[in-house]
């Protein structure tokens, strides 16, 4: 797989130099498990945003072809198939864009759409909703197994589809923000289509996730520079992790207000029920769960 690799001098978020720019340490392009002084593989760097927060790599990463990345079957990459969609799914997001909006305003778009779930609770709730998905596989996984309708999803990436100005009054990045090489830009983008007093919404991995630390901690009494953080070139291609200050630092930027953000504690793998319901109380209390959401409202 062929990569460009592209420095990173600005943040993103709140737009420090990079002398506010600590490492934290290395990531592989491989998965690392608990022992990843004996994996073979290259690195990147860990990068801290001193000023907002915000993890990042750089060299970022950028494959030559995005479907080196995300060309694969979405069994493979999600662990899960269009099928297992539940009326319960995105259904928190999907609620809290409906209390945040009058009740003529319902139309969504689904930025990044993966396997057409998010379309769907949408559909169920009232939205008139559309998306896009740049990966072959799952957008054709979307419409054959989804019951997406094949005229509301189109392939393509936020940088090369189109839409009129200010035709959606929702717009959602849930688990995508963190895959964008330059995500500040592509919400730009996306507010343009937003109406004003619109709502833009991002699910997010959060830079305090308490799992993360932990496994932190291990890797440097181990004796290694490794972290745990992003995943830059193997699944699933995380780039950034968010912190509230850094969507605060972007809010002040843009002129946006946040309209509503929760943390979400999630779930560790392995664990036995009654462990894992502790940690998530923990989590929960002490916001260092897996996932940031924020809602942004564009002025109107």
């Amino acid at each position: 797989m062929k990569y460009t690799f592209e420095t990173v001098s600005t943040c993103e978020m709140c737009g420090s130099t990079a002398g506010e720019h600590q490492v934290l340490g290395q990531r592989l392009n491989r998965s690392q498990g608990f022992r990843p002084r004996g994996v073979n593989g290259i690195s990147v760097s860990v990068m801290r945003c001193k000023a907002c927060g915000l993890v990042f790599a750089s060299p970022l990463p950028i494959p030559a072809d995005l479907q080196d990345h995300y060309g694969r079957p979405p069994e493979e990459y999600f662990f899960t198939t269009a099928e297992a969609w539940t009326p319960k799914y995105f259904q928190r997001p999907t609620a809290t864009a409906a209390r945040l909006l009058p009740t003529n305003r319902r139309r969504a778009l689904d930025c990044g759409a993966g396997l057409g779930m998010g379309m769907r609770s949408l559909k169920l709730a009232g939205f008139d909703t559309w998306g896009f998905e740049p990966s072959e596989p799952f957008h054709e996984a979307a419409l054959r197994h989804g019951g997406i309708d094949e005229t509301r999803l189109k392939l393509g990436a936020v940088e090369g589809v189109e839409y009129p100005t200010g035709s959606f009054d929702f717009v959602t990045f849930g688990a995508v923000f963190e895959h964008l090489y330059h995500p500040v830009s592509a919400l730009k983008r996306a507010l343009e289509w937003v109406a004003p007093g619109g709502l833009v919404h991002l699910e997010v991995p959060n830079t305090r996730y308490m799992v993360a630390k932990l496994l932190n901690a291990w890797f440097r009494i181990a004796g290694t520079n490794y972290v745990s953080h992003l995943s830059p070139m193997h699944p699933p291609y995380h780039l950034y992790e968010f912190s509230l200050e850094s969507f605060e630092a972007l809010a002040q930027r843009e002129h946006l207000e946040i309209a509503e953000h929760w943390y979400d504690p999630g779930f560790v793998p392995g664990l036995p029920p009654l462990v894992n319901r502790a940690l998530r109380a923990v989590m929960r209390d002490g916001q260092t769960g897996l996932q940031l959401t924020v809602f942004f409202r564009k002025p109107g």
